[in-house]
């Protein structure tokens, strides 16, 4: 199964963030995917955050946060941490020393510390902005006395949203690494033996295709 030929839900809707036709991207599905997003709070599809659902496939990348211009971001780092702002003058460098003030202030889990951040995200028309995140597909996710409490000190209005990465926005292969070497596992690919993989991978230059008629195929990223 994968999820370009998929459908969810009772309505049988397509899977969110895949190519207009087929299962090849092409430039203009960037702006088609912009327009799925955001994604409230509560109605993140089950699968965009379980790998179990595509096993072999990776989702986009999704940040839970606020779309904060860097402009007002810096306003925030004046208001409420302005020991923080760089010597010498405001500086837009200092918004990035905004998620460390915070996760220190709120005590966060050092598990989850990379999901506090100042991501780039992208817009419903397509273009590009930053945003505060509390949480992210791939990293986790603040407890919700803690966003409720950050969400409170700098007064926005509207609950953090989930918003699309502005780089890691497409459904990817997964891949696993073994031997060192990072592998594609294809779409028709069934299960490997370890064994049978290290007596071909031992000595295999980067970038040869092994076919394994039986079983599928597996070929090595460059």
């Amino acid at each position: 199964m994968n999820p370009f030929n998929t459908t969810v839900g009772d309505e049988d809707e397509p899977v969110l963030f895949i190519p207009q036709k087929g299962s090849k991207y092409c430039k203009e599905d960037y702006k088609h995917v912009c327009k799925q997003q955001p994604i409230p709070l509560n109605e993140l599809p089950r699968y965009l955050r379980d790998p179990t659902i595509f096993p072999k496939w990776e989702p986009p990348t999704l940040w839970l946060g606020w779309v904060i211009t860097e402009e007002d971001l810096l306003k925030l780092v004046e208001a409420h941490y302005p020991e923080r702002l760089i010597p010498g003058g405001p500086s837009r460098s200092s918004i990035y020393d905004l998620p460390e003030a915070l996760c220190e202030e709120f005590h966060v889990d050092p598990k989850l510390l990379e999901c506090v951040d100042i991501a780039f995200v992208a817009r419903q028309d397509g273009e590009d902005t930053t945003a505060l995140s509390v949480g992210c597909t791939a990293i986790g996710v603040l407890d919700e006395q803690t966003r409720n409490n950050i969400q409170a000190k700098f007064g926005l209005q509207r609950p953090p949203e989930w918003l699309l990465d502005h780089r890691d926005w497409k459904w990817t292969r997964r891949t696993v690494k073994i031997l060192g070497r990072e592998l594609y596992i294809m779409p028709d690919e069934t299960f490997i033996p370890i064994l049978l993989l290290n007596f071909f991978l031992r000595n295999l230059p980067d970038g040869v295709l092994i076919p394994f008629f039986a079983c599928g195929s597996v070929i090595v990223r460059l």
